[in-house]
């Protein structure tokens, strides 16, 4: 499981480095799409499942705390994976739809990918993934999604880093009502 992460992501930067200007680069409409939080997120259930770890859960609601530890095994996963598999673009009708760089930090020792929205009926506005420079293992992933009605706008602000913090950050504001803010934070223990 993790060498196919390191497959993919080797993969990606090959697609993504050859042939292609230097700062804004686009992959071969007939190759792979852009990276998939669906198969990252099977492949980490994969490696992961079954481990008994524990999690401290922190929901900020509207200004307002609350703090619990729950046990891997209770957690709801189907729906904290439903919320990052909805952004997913790795599916090939969004090539061509995002503007990608990549980029070095020497002062981390990371390979950073970071892909923006050209259109604004986007889903999935930004994503970013932070891959380690030697292993190639992802460090984390940062993506940002809004969703604007007639009457609402929704927004949400995901972040991950393996074995270390999910964080899930969802704004909606709605023209006949409060503005609602909610963050749910799962750190490992």
């Amino acid at each position: 499981m993790f060498l196919r992460s390191i497959l993919g992501i080797t993969i990606l930067l090959f697609a993504f480095t050859s042939c292609q200007a230097p700062k804004t680069k686009q992959p071969a409409a007939e190759g792979p799409g852009y990276f998939s939080v669906k198969q990252f997120i099977a492949d980490q259930w994969d490696i992961y499942h079954g481990q008994p770890f524990g999690l401290q859960k922190i929901v900020y609601l509207d200004g307002k705390t609350d703090t619990s530890f729950v046990s891997a095994y209770d957690m709801d996963w189907g729906t904290l994976f439903k919320t990052f598999f909805e952004t997913d673009i790795s599916d090939t009708k969004y090539l061509g739809r995002y503007d990608f760089t990549s980029f070095a930090d020497d002062a981390t020792a990371t390979q950073n990918f970071y892909y923006e929205a050209k259109e604004e009926g986007l889903f999935t506005r930004k994503l970013q993934i932070s891959a380690d420079d030697v292993s190639h293992k992802v460090r984390s992933i940062y993506i940002e999604t809004a969703k604007n009605g007639q009457w609402s706008k929704f927004s949400q602000k995901l972040f991950y880093i393996p074995l270390k913090i999910i964080s899930v950050q969802e704004f909606e504001w709605a023209k006949a009502g409060p503005t609602k803010e909610l963050r749910v934070e799962y750190r490992f223990l």
